[in-house]
């Protein structure tokens, strides 16, 4: 066997390795460099083991072109080094877009396997040896990758808030865990998984979106959560307004509703029958003292221009006596964020609004002199609400068994959470809060050391 042979059969070895390893990432997750660098932390070197499957194949395309002079042969190791360019670039450069590299990866996977067997059909009339690594390494990936009508969640891992935010004014005081789990459609293999691992669930899940709409779904929220949980966080230690709501938004407009044509989406409602709306709830108010079928006069932005509509109404579907536009809405939020924060783009940070809760904890932490710990190792999750209360998240039987694994002194949950989160963890001292305040007074009134008690 040639050398370009080997490397291109090493490629694949590799890529089969690294996918069984890639499902089982999470278990290191204790593992620490000294107190700030956490394993999380060095899965972001992880692109780069990655782009070594398109190099090896590189070199092997590069190989066989230097050293064969027909021309058939030399198209199908251009096409090949073209197409591992692009995957290492795709990796390089946008290594979250999962859904483009996986389609270039594969479709460089594919040009190698035609190269090897058309190869060997020079030699021998069947090509069995390629033909049944093709299949052999086919069969593996729809094991390791065949999405099935399952949603899988586990254990995933802690990240140091600290090194996620960090507000150019503040400086870094004690230490916060945010927590991931992994959840996404389920492959054949993680029942294997769930048998050799603890803390495997699976449940019937549409997520009615293709896999790249969905993860744009989250990294929306995870930036929404940044802000709100910013905005709070430097309200609370007295800079800025923190969230406040400037009207309603129209988010979509019911089939058959006397809207339709109306109103449209995006539109910003600020007054309804001469009564100010800043936010949902007065909406709702002025809508209670308005009969079913009135037409009542809507002053709202759209395009950043005030306009004056005059709408027809009809009876709320669920309660007959109130009127209803027939819309779907949302308080137009605005945050007050005195000073711009940086975040680390985490590898595996994919999305999701369940930091929130403890990215504002982080940045009041480096803001307030001292800190706010109280010596404590603070781990958390939650959403972070623009009144400060903190929302319920999903896979906390996974996260709570997640932070058990570190040396976290206490781990916040919402207490809507609470029992789930036992379930995790029985050796765990796990905290229900509903706000951020309660969190605040726990760590205040719960000093690990005294000397901790006594800063200020």
């Amino acid at each position: 066997m040639s050398l370009w042979q080997r490397l291109y059969y090493a490629g694949m070895v590799l890529t089969l390795l690294l996918a069984i390893l890639g499902e089982l990432i999470w278990l290191p997750d204790p593992l620490r460099i000294g107190t700030s660098i956490y394993w999380i932390d060095l899965i972001d070197l992880l692109i780069y083991v990655l782009a070594l499957v398109p190099c090896l194949w590189l070199a092997a395309a590069l190989l066989q072109l230097a050293s064969n002079k027909r021309t058939w042969v030399r198209m199908r190791c251009l096409a090949i080094a073209i197409a591992a360019l692009a995957c290492i670039a795709i990796l390089l450069t946008i290594p979250k877009r999962i859904e483009y590299s996986a389609t270039v990866f594969v479709a460089t996977l594919l040009l190698v396997f035609v190269d090897l067997i058309f190869h060997e059909r020079l030699y021998r009339k069947l090509p069995i040896r390629s033909i049944v690594g093709f299949i052999t390494t086919l069969c593996l990936l729809v094991v390791l990758f065949w999405p099935t009508k399952y949603l899988v969640t586990y254990p995933g891992l802690t990240l140091n808030m600290n090194r996620y935010a960090q507000a150019p004014s503040g400086q870094t005081h004690g230490e916060i865990s945010g927590v991931l789990v992994f959840e996404r459609p389920a492959f054949p293999i993680d029942w294997l998984y769930a048998k050799l691992f603890p803390k495997y669930s699976f449940e019937v899940e549409d997520l009615g979106m293709s896999l790249g709409e969905y993860n744009q779904e989250v990294r929306i929220m995870k930036t929404d959560a940044n802000t709100a949980g910013s905005a709070i966080a430097f309200q609370k230690i007295g800079m800025g307004k923190g969230i406040t709501s400037h009207g309603v938004r129209v988010t979509a407009i019911v089939k058959d509703s006397p809207a339709v044509n109306v109103l449209q989406p995006s539109d910003v409602i600020v007054q309804v029958s001469g009564q100010a709306v800043t936010m949902i709830q007065e909406l709702t108010d002025v809508m209670k003292t308005t009969k079913p079928g009135a037409s009542v006069s809507v002053t709202l932005l759209r395009g950043g221009q005030s306009t004056v509509l005059s709408v027809n109404t009809r009876a709320n579907p669920d309660d007959p006596s109130r009127a209803a536009f027939g819309i779907q809405v949302a308080n137009e939020l605005q945050y007050d964020v005195p000073e711009t924060v940086n975040y680390h783009n985490y590898l595996l940070h994919e999305g999701g609004p369940s930091h929130g809760a403890m990215l504002a904890l982080t940045l009041i932490d480096q803001l307030t002199p001292c800190g706010v710990t109280y010596g404590h190792h603070v781990a958390g999750t939650g959403t972070i609400e623009p009144d400060g209360s903190i929302g319920p998240v999903g896979g906390l039987e996974q996260k709570a068994y997640t932070v058990s694994r570190t040396d976290a002194d206490v781990f916040f949950v919402p207490a809507s959470n609470e029992s789930e989160a036992r379930k995790g963890a029985d050796n765990l001292l796990i905290v229900p809060v509903q706000t951020l305040d309660d969190v605040l007074n726990w760590l205040k009134s719960h000093p690990k050391t005294a000397s901790s008690a006594s800063c200020s």
